[in-house]
């Protein structure tokens, strides 16, 4: 399962090709994914609206010659998901020869490259053009590994535009910032296996107050691409047990890069406002501390 995109990846992929009944079956297993496509055939028909029939139908578009064969493979997904990195490790994966750096870099390169090939391109333009409104507030949340990409995107998207928070401190205290948040706001969650229930209930909380959900996720999908208007997904899965941040981080390189070509003529403006600014205050800065050598 680690070297493979999920169902849910696929799914989202093939979409477009799905009749309108299909559609429908694509919608319920996503809203609670994996944990409907484990249900019965009949319970996940009656779920989505459709005949039997129909989701086999479905099972096949996706690939799988049998319904069981299908549920096999979520419950592999599952297990993943809640893998801890002591099961994942795998010694024999880590080096391909004996420079390890090089063995490396070839494994990240091709979870970069999985990351591409499977990311929808009209999820990333929707992405990009939303950061791009000026007139959204910009919420950004990370969790315990992925605390870092969200200060990073923060400090970039800050640069460019207005309108932007970095989300941190205790779950408790994120209602204080719930109250204000309406259809204007944009919230940007990453979270990557094991996920983060507290992140999900703010998620869907946000949701609920017609917030748009942006998510980055890995191939499992966090619980939150239930609420999620937009979920970009990267392959993270490395051999030495730990999964890796640098497609997720790609993925951020790449929002950044083509937030500037969309709108290079206003950030070009804002930036030359910016650096005036910095000038005069790093003025102010030396001759405060000339001052004081000289008080001293």
């Amino acid at each position: 399962m680690e070297g493979r995109h999920s169902i849910a990846e696929e799914l989202r992929q093939l979409f477009d090709t799905l009749t309108p009944t299909e559609r429908k079956i694509g919608r319920a297993l996503l809203a609670n994914y994996p944990m409907a496509g484990l249900e019965t055939i009949a319970l996940l028909a009656a779920r989505s609206d459709v005949s039997g029939p129909t989701v086999l139908r479905f099972v096949g578009k996706l690939g799988f010659d049998s319904y069981a064969a299908f549920q096999s493979a979520l419950r592999e997904e599952l297990e993943a998901r809640l893998q801890s990195p002591l099961l994942r490790y795998n010694p024999d994966e880590l080096v391909d020869g004996d420079d390890f750096l090089a063995s490396h870099a070839r494994r990240l390169t091709e979870l970069i490259r999985a990351t591409v090939t499977n990311l929808p391109r009209a999820e990333f333009d929707d992405v990009v053009g939303l950061l791009a409104d000026n007139r959204a507030r910009i919420w950004l949340l990370g969790g315990r590994l992925t605390e870092s990409l969200a200060s990073y995107l923060s400090h970039h998207l800050k640069v460019v535009r207005p309108s932007v928070h970095h989300m941190r401190g205790l779950p408790a205290s994120w209602a204080d910032t719930l109250v204000d948040m309406d259809r204007h706001d944009v919230l940007v969650v990453f979270d990557i296996r094991r996920y983060w229930d507290e992140a999900a209930t703010f998620a869907a909380m946000a949701a609920e107050r017609k917030v748009t959900v942006v998510l980055f996720t890995d191939q499992w999908l966090s619980p939150i691409s239930r609420v999620a208007r937009y979920t970009l997904v990267a392959h993270t899965a490395g051999p030495a047990g730990w999964d890796s941040n640098t497609p997720l981080m790609m993925l951020v390189d790449a929002v950044i890069a083509a937030l500037n070509t969309r709108n290079w003529p206003d950030i070009s403006a804002r930036l030359q406002q910016l650096e005036a600014m910095r000038a005069r205050l790093g003025e102010q800065e030396t001759d405060g501390v000339e001052r004081a050598v000289r008080q001293g």
